[in-house]
């Protein structure tokens, strides 16, 4: 299959490239060491579970941006099956995950490159890597997808290559499981399901690719790649012989290839994911606000077909949020729990748009699945957020 760079049509490697990177993104350098440390070896099930659980909402979600494309994602297929107040409520969970996860993206990225930036705090920084994001979300969505193209391929080479080395090097390898709890198990998905968060937005871009064919294999090839990254990684900090009387850190995974310049490339590393994850978040919601047509200004495209009003609107919330979590209103923690609940909550109206337009057969039957599991993990989200995702519900219910 060759290359052609030059469409201005995302083909089948843009897309890989603009999904890879992306959904990777801040989880690949935040979950990995984070759920080790929270659940230890138990955290080789724990990603077992929802890479498995992934792949197929990535499959569910890809035919209902093939069956409805356009802007709008994959509420165009809410609409169609459940009517036009439901896609509203889709479209406003959506909104309000994006509204506290990409500024806990930027505070992430923020972390790592603190020490090279001592005098700076934490919020301006998340603010200087934003104004670098938008620059990029002004720009072509192919040009994009080439560059995280390379990016992807050079990051996920690089973890690989890592754990590959780490795996190679154990001269003993021992595994034994924990006990945990039901609780546990429940957070731990919680926490953990941040990793498959994008596999909804990406029928937001589908009026930007070739064909229907190059969404379905680009999907395919993706999950697959992203699953293999992740599997590695796990294997790597379960077996690997680190020390165990101190919590793992990401950059022991790649000391053994880069020395003392681990640190400084992890840094690289995870704020290039990190404008990866934004540019696909911001740039997806951003396209779901102009289809809403809200008003004049959000429905706004530039001349390089850039919804510049919606993203414009969008900006200014994140510079609020930050402003918020730089006067202690809110943490990361909580950015992160508010974000999944509404993902969640966004990705079960999905699942039951595919429930109602799927004709019997796999996809229809794991939509169901999946509808019951991510419920069960919902429930385990903070009281506050699960009332208002309630409400609103219950409004639109209500609503004629």
């Amino acid at each position: 299959m060759s290359i052609n760079l030059n469409t201005k049509k995302l083909n089948t490697f843009t897309l890989s490239g603009l999904i890879i990177g992306p959904i990777l993104g801040s989880g690949i350098i935040l979950l990995p060491p984070l759920i080790y440390n929270m659940v230890g070896s138990f955290s080789l099930v724990i990603w077992g579970t929802i890479l498995i659980l992934g792949f197929i909402f990535a499959l569910i979600f890809g035919k209902l941006a093939i069956l409805f494309p356009g802007e709008g994602g994959v509420s165009l297929a809410t609409k169609e099956a459940m009517g036009k107040k439901y896609q509203l409520l889709t479209s406003f969970y959506l909104i309000c995950a994006v509204f506290f996860g990409p500024v806990a993206v930027l505070i992430i990225a923020a972390k790592f490159i603190q020490n090279l930036f001592p005098d700076v705090s934490i919020e301006l920084l998340a603010f200087f890597i934003y104004i670098i994001t938008y620059l990029f979300l002004r720009s072509k969505v192919n040009f994009i997808g080439k560059i995280m193209l390379i990016v992807s391929s050079t990051i996920t080479i690089l973890f690989l290559l890592s754990s590959i080395v780490v795996l190679s090097n154990v001269e003993t390898y021992t595994f034994s499981l924990p006990t945990l709890s039901f609780n546990e198990f429940g957070y731990a998905l919680l926490v953990v399901f941040w990793s498959i968060v994008g596999w909804e937005v990406i029928g937001n871009y589908s009026k930007e690719v070739e064909d229907t064919k190059t969404l379905t294999k680009s999907i395919i090839f993706s999950a697959t790649i992203i699953s293999i990254v992740y599997i590695f990684l796990t294997l790597a900090i379960t077996l690997g012989e680190f020390p165990k009387d101190e919590e793992f850190k990401l950059v022991w995974l790649i000391e053994p290839l880069f020395g003392r310049y681990a640190s400084f490339i992890l840094a690289v590393i995870s704020v290039i994911l990190c404008i990866g994850t934004l540019i696909l978040f911001v740039g997806a919601v951003s396209r779901l606000v102009a289809s809403l047509k809200l008003t004049s200004y959000t429905s706004a495209h530039s001349s390089n077909n850039v919804p510049v009003g919606a993203l414009n609107v969008l900006s200014s919330l994140y510079i609020i949020t930050l402003f918020l979590v730089y006067l202690d209103y809110i943490t990361l923690d909580e950015l992160v729990a508010y974000s999944d609940a509404f993902f969640i909550a966004n990705a079960l109206i999905g699942l039951v748009t595919a429930i109602i337009l799927f004709e019997k057969g796999f996809l229809r039957t794991a939509s169901i699945a999946l509808s019951l599991v991510f419920f069960s993990i919902l429930i385990f989200s903070n009281i506050i957020i699960l009332s208002v995702i309630f409400i609103l519900f219950i409004l639109v219910f209500l609503k004629k």
